[in-house]
């Protein structure tokens, strides 16, 4: 059965011009294209064509000649860089995890011996 290049690529050619004729070159979010306005609304009603797309016909599918995983890469791309992707939490965790990380690695006052079973041994039986 042959798909007629009606679904995706159409909405794909209108979100791509509008990011192009629009853009500010700015990623930082919500300072590039407003949050919730026409583009933000577009994307999302785009992520939600493709997700339903793999549920259906799985991760591997392709679209009206494009695999499914082009289309993801494009539509992620166009988020990320119209500024309309929030600040990703995890990233702010890790930097913290690696202060947390190199604060404990300059600090030795906990720093104990390893014995190892033999020893513990010893020291359990022997006082």
């Amino acid at each position: 059965m042959k798909v007629e290049k009606s679904i995706l690529t159409p909405k794909w050619q209108e979100i791509k011009t509008m990011f192009e004729n629009g853009t500010n070159g700015s990623k930082e979010y919500g300072e590039n294209f407003p949050i919730d306005g026409e583009l933000d609304e577009l994307t999302q009603h785009f992520i939600g064509m493709i997700g339903i797309i793999t549920l259906k016909q799985g991760f591997d599918a392709v679209v009206e000649g494009v695999k499914l995983d082009l289309w993801k890469e494009r539509i992620w791309a166009v988020v990320e860089n119209a500024g309309l992707l929030p600040a990703i939490a995890w990233r702010d965790e890790m930097e913290m995890e690696e202060i947390r990380d190199s604060w404990s690695d300059t600090d030795n006052e906990f720093d104990t011996e390893e014995f190892n079973d033999d020893q513990i041994y010893n020291q359990l039986t022997n006082g």
